[in-house]
């Protein structure tokens, strides 16, 4: 009896982290400062209400396909994706593949809709790309993007009735260059649109669902000065737990 009793606090403490959903951080890119600005908003924002893990890639060219702690995505109720253009190794593409194919959420901002598609680079050997991930797992339509220098502002699609846009005051402006993603896929639900002087609206946020059924939410938003928006910060919150809520 004193043995279970003194193994109990332990089997508690298991249990009780046992239960927190587990988020997964892919951060492979150098444009937007996401290795730095992601475990900030995770430190601050989420607490000790999820378990958080990273994985990351390398800046020199000659790493930057080398995914490090790709194992975790395994452990992942929640992929949050913010890459750019990367080629992982079979195993790790493998991974990421087996998260969507068993239906759980995915989350990307910014660069995520081109994260594993290269331009006239070839991959390394034992590596691979996703050209189609933008389309059938991203629910986007990418196609470069314009108005550089132009401040965008950000306002809902509609009526902003879905829960990830509760608490999110808009409208809100960003510095960063509006992605074109016009006409989005049928399947996908646009939230927020951005305009620029001189340029047609774009879609900016989205809701989609990957063909096994997963959840799905990309923003085009992502540079730095976006996570010093509280209405952005809170977008990503929203996301973040509609994603992982049970249905």
């Amino acid at each position: 009896m004193k043995i279970l009793l003194a193994l109990f606090p332990l089997l508690f403490l298991t249990s009780t982290e046992a239960s927190k959903p587990t988020i997964v951080f892919l951060i492979a890119e150098r444009e937007y400062q996401t290795e730095d600005t992601l475990p900030v908003l995770a430190k601050e924002k989420l607490g000790s209400k999820y378990i958080v893990r990273y994985c990351t890639a390398d800046d020199e060219r000659s790493n930057r396909h080398v995914l490090k702690n790709a194992g975790a995505i395994a452990s992942a109720d929640l992929l949050f994706v913010s890459a750019r253009r990367r080629a992982f190794s079979g195993k790790t593409m493998n991974l990421i593949r087996e998260h969507v194919s068993d239906g759980k959420p995915v989350l990307g901002i910014r660069t995520a809709s081109h994260a594993f598609s290269l331009r006239k680079e070839a991959p390394p050997e034992g590596h691979e790309t996703w050209d189609e991930w933008d389309k059938f797992i991203m629910g986007g339509n990418y196609n470069g993007h314009h108005g550089r220098g132009k401040i965008c502002k950000i306002t809902p699609f509609g009526t902003p009735a879905h829960q990830i846009l509760k608490g999110v005051k808009l409208p809100f402006n960003t510095p960063a260059t509006l992605y074109r993603n016009s006409p989005l896929p049928v399947k996908s639900v646009s939230l927020l649109h951005g305009k620029v002087e001189g340029f047609p609206a774009e879609p900016v946020a989205w809701t989609h669902r990957s063909a096994s059924g997963g959840k799905v939410f990309y923003t085009s938003l992502g540079h730095v000065e976006d996570f010093k928006k509280p209405a952005f910060v809170k977008l990503l919150l929203n996301a973040l737990k509609w994603g992982l809520a049970k249905e």
